[in-house]
């Protein structure tokens, strides 16, 4: 119920009060600019998930968003990951996360058909996984919990509408430990997407 507060919040954020951010300075008051660009990206996400025992799971899937920038060094992103792995630490059972996240872009540095940007996402992550507790039992199941990402990357592009992007970022998600209790998981995450430009 929690996450499910949070997630329509933060869409409510994006799409209705993300654009107070193009409010011109020197017009009317109450006038608004359009949005300087908006963009879609879609491609292959990896992560580096934390586990019980400082182990680490490889789990590949995918990505996609919506970027509106509002001037040429600030906008705000809508984000979501699903990402999978198979027979995590011998159990059998599958590790799945998804996750659903928004926050502000920041563009830094540009320079003809390259662009660095860097971004602070927050939202709520959804996972299953499994986490051994002897030799021969072991704790499946759901966990949803609040999560945030801090990264950076490059997107440059190649022709017309298009363009590619490359980003690495600092995931932070939650799960249970061997003791049942829930644990925060310090996670990695990489990024690899086509861009397409409205």
């Amino acid at each position: 119920m929690e996450t499910n507060r949070i997630t329509k919040t933060l869409l409510w954020v994006f799409f209705l009060g993300a654009p107070l951010f193009g409010q011109a300075s020197n017009g009317p008051a109450g006038a608004v600019t359009a949005p300087a660009a908006l963009e879609a990206s879609a491609g292959y996400a990896y992560i580096s998930l934390a586990a019980p025992n400082s182990q680490r799971v490889a789990l590949n899937g995918f990505t996609a968003n919506v970027i509106s920038q509002f001037t040429p060094h600030w906008g705000a992103t809508l984000d979501f990951t699903f990402a999978r792995a198979g027979d995590v630490l011998r159990t059998g059972q599958s590790d799945k996360i998804y996750t659903a996240m928004v926050g502000p872009v920041f563009y830094p540095l540009g320079r003809r058909k390259t662009e660095i940007f860097a971004h602070a996402l927050v939202g709520a992550a959804w996972i299953h996984g499994a986490v051994p507790i002897t030799a021969t039992t072991y704790y499946a199941g759901w966990e949803d919990r609040p999560s945030f990402a801090l990264g950076a990357g490059v997107e440059r592009s190649i022709t017309g509408p298009f363009a590619a992007r490359a980003a690495v970022d600092y995931l932070r998600t939650t799960f249970v430990n061997s003791t049942g209790a829930t644990e925060g998981q310090n996670n990695l995450r990489l990024i690899a997407s086509f861009v397409y430009r409205f």
